[in-house]
């Protein structure tokens, strides 16, 4: 799957991206509450945050909420995503929007708060997905926290089958059956490279970062990360 083949496809969904996502996801809400409550700053600190792949803005929305004088950074491929963020953000002074593949920025700044949602599984190898994360690390200033959202795979091939069928059974509730094996279940095998949950828990302690933590799980849907 070529990094342009997922532009088109967000780009073609932006506007139907959030409706989408809370039937895709299972507790969307809960999982994005899980990341933003992790986040240890107080609440008046003027951090600095960048989300990648940030989507049309939801959770940077969150974040601005929670951290009023944070600086706030968002970045995703598809420019449509941005222009949604971007309205979604107007009563956020300072943001800042970047149009770009988050795997190619050369970052010039070092953040207090890197957050990611749905988005680094499109990472193709789980050698590149290290690598990034140790870009993260790098990025991070001291005491920096990284957290991440995002669609898991399992241990065993036992569980990955549950994991699948419980998410079916999830987006059964509000999707056709047909659509989710003609359509979602395709989508996915072709566009996403998820990676062991228990791997990238090892490469963030190996990186360097410390109370490496799993904040919340669902079957194949977990938030983690760490703080270096």
């Amino acid at each position: 799957m070529t990094t342009s083949t997922v532009k088109e496809h967000f780009e073609a969904e932006a506007h139907e991206f959030d409706s989408i996502i809370v039937k895709l996801i299972p507790y969307y809400d809960q999982m994005i509450n899980a990341l933003i409550d992790s986040i240890q700053f107080d609440r008046f600190d003027s951090i600095r945050i960048i989300d990648l792949g940030c989507g049309t803005g939801t959770i940077a929305k969150r974040l601005a909420d929670r951290f009023p004088n944070s600086k706030i950074v968002c970045l995703d491929i598809a420019s449509k995503m941005i222009e949604i963020a971007k309205y979604k953000l107007l009563d956020h002074k300072n943001t800042e929007f970047i149009v770009g593949d988050f795997s190619k920025i050369d970052f010039k700044e070092q953040f207090d708060v890197v957050v990611s949602s749905l988005a680094l599984h499109h990472i193709e190898t789980d050698n590149e997905k290290k690598e990034f994360y140790t870009k993260i690390f790098n990025v991070l200033a001291n005491s920096g926290q990284f957290v991440n959202a995002d669609v898991v795979l399992a241990t065993t091939d036992y569980q990955q089958d549950t994991n699948m069928n419980r998410w079916m059974d999830y987006m059964n509730k509000s999707v056709s059956m047909d659509e989710i094996q003609n359509k979602w279940i395709p989508s996915y095998k072709v566009e996403d490279r998820p990676a062991k949950l228990i791997d990238q828990l090892k490469w963030l302690e190996e990186i360097g970062f410390r109370t490496v933590d799993v904040i919340w799980k669902y079957y194949n849907f977990s938030v983690y990360g760490g703080i270096k």
